[in-house]
């Protein structure tokens, strides 16, 4: 999760003229908040021994340990410990996966374009915080969520947690809840507890308060809770891993020297940076490996053995869908401001040729297993751009049209509730285009 403005003083930030998001939200009436505002006023040398700068990882290599990031309480990392993380390009491919990026308020308003920008480094999560306590929203959080999944990432979110009892763990829950439900979340997001903060730690159970956490939201209809962790909070016994769940748990553990390697597997993902950078992106990102898919739809898809993954793309302002198996188009279409909608089918590698052809005044592309079709559609001027892949296999691509459509008019799915709904929507349905798997 993010950091509060490392290095820099309150003083430093007002010479600066910059404005702290946190301030409308973090007046407290409650018991806990009365507690997490006495622990701002708590002396902050022991935190090295709450949670360690530097710990050693599965692999003998020195981590560095994210903790106590809040956003009622700014903690200041040393110059020298922040000067040891390595910074990150999101060019840079000798890395752990990029699956997904954490936001918070201190990241501001996230632009669609920027969000897309991310995805074709791989970037296709973002995990955007809402609350922390049950006195602060971060204000940028409906921004950051509608832009995400306008760019066609898939979001989760968490809540920065203080609470050292079953109730008080209850309490935030339920505050975090009320914002998801203000903010129209559906009841499938992925909902994470954010365990850091240094001013709890040892104080009350954290593996029963985070299980009580996850019960209550589960009462409120969201079934899907996660925890951020720490990996000294791990290894020292402060959180019991395996009766959560290893694999709802989100670790964190930050390698001064990075490689292709994805450690930390048998977790649900791993945080290993805070350092990314993005082209045309200002600041920096957290970044985390997705190893079971809840944060983040890959964009490199595994199909079975003998075919290739189809990736389906939508331009929102042609309407056309548009199918490519080829992952560098797919990408240059991300950045030219096309959604990216996932696998449309597996195509087998031997069968039947389907043909891709376009219309360069609509602006259309039309695919077909039919070489009469193909030769008709390039009499009328339409270009032949070869075969794009194989037709076999036992599911059905239905083809439907919408004579009153420019681009798009064809729509190709083996969705048979999609093929439905368009048909009660005017379009016509023309039977099989191809088959696929």
């Amino acid at each position: 999760m993010k950091k509060k403005w490392i290095g820099l003083s309150l003083m430093s930030m007002m010479a600066l003229n910059i404005a702290s998001p946190a301030l409308a939200e973090e007046v407290s009436t409650s018991e806990e908040n009365n507690s997490v505002t006495a622990s701002a006023e708590q002396d902050q040398d022991n935190q090295e021994s709450v949670n360690p700068a530097s710990l050693i990882g599965e692999d003998g290599s020195l981590y560095m340990a994210p903790s106590g990031r809040s956003d009622l309480l700014p903690q200041v990392l040393s110059a020298t410990t922040r000067a040891t993380l390595p910074s990150v390009a999101a060019t840079d491919n000798n890395t752990p996966s990029k699956s997904f990026i954490d936001v918070s308020s201190h990241n501001g308003t996230i632009s669609v374009d920027q969000y897309r920008s991310m995805m074709a480094y791989g970037v296709t999560g973002v995990t955007v915080k809402l609350t922390e306590a049950t006195s602060y929203r971060n204000p940028y959080a409906k921004s950051q969520i509608d832009n995400a999944k306008a760019a066609g990432l898939l979001v989760s979110t968490y809540h920065y947690s203080w609470f050292t009892s079953d109730a008080a763990a209850a309490a935030e829950a339920d505050y975090y809840a009320q914002f998801a439900n203000e903010l129209g979340l559906d009841k499938s997001t992925v909902m994470i507890n954010d365990m850091e903060e240094p001013n709890i730690a040892g104080k009350g159970d954290h593996t029963a308060n985070s299980i009580a956490f996850a019960n209550r939201l589960k009462q409120l209809g969201f079934n899907n809770t996660k925890h951020y962790i720490g990996l000294y909070w791990l290894t020292s016994g402060r959180v019991n891993g395996q009766s959560i769940g290893e694999k709802n748990i989100w670790v964190a553990a930050y390698p001064y020297t990075l490689t292709t390697t994805n450690y930390y597997t048998q977790y649900g993902a791993w945080q290993w940076s805070s350092q990314l950078g993005f082209p045309n992106v200002s600041g920096r990102f957290d970044i985390s490996a997705d190893y079971i898919g809840d944060y983040s739809m890959p964009l490199d898809l595994e199909s079975p053995e003998g075919t290739t993954a189809m990736y389906r793309m939508y331009n929102t302002n042609s309407g056309e869908h548009f199918y490519t198996s080829n992952g560098a188009e797919r990408n240059s279409l991300i950045l030219a401001g096309w959604n990216y909608e996932g696998r449309g089918w597996n195509a087998p590698n031997e069968g039947e040729n389907v043909y891709r052809l376009y219309n360069a005044n609509a602006g259309d592309h039309h695919y077909t297993k039919s070489a009469a079709e193909r030769d008709n559609l390039v009499a009328q001027g339409w270009k032949d751009e070869g075969i794009s892949w194989r037709s076999g296999g036992e599911t059905a691509l239905h083809r439907l049209y919408n004579k009153n459509a420019k681009a798009g008019a064809h729509h190709y799915t083996l969705d048979t509730n999609e093929r439905d709904h368009l048909v009660s929507n005017g379009w016509n349905y023309e039977g099989i285009g191809w088959y696929g798997n």
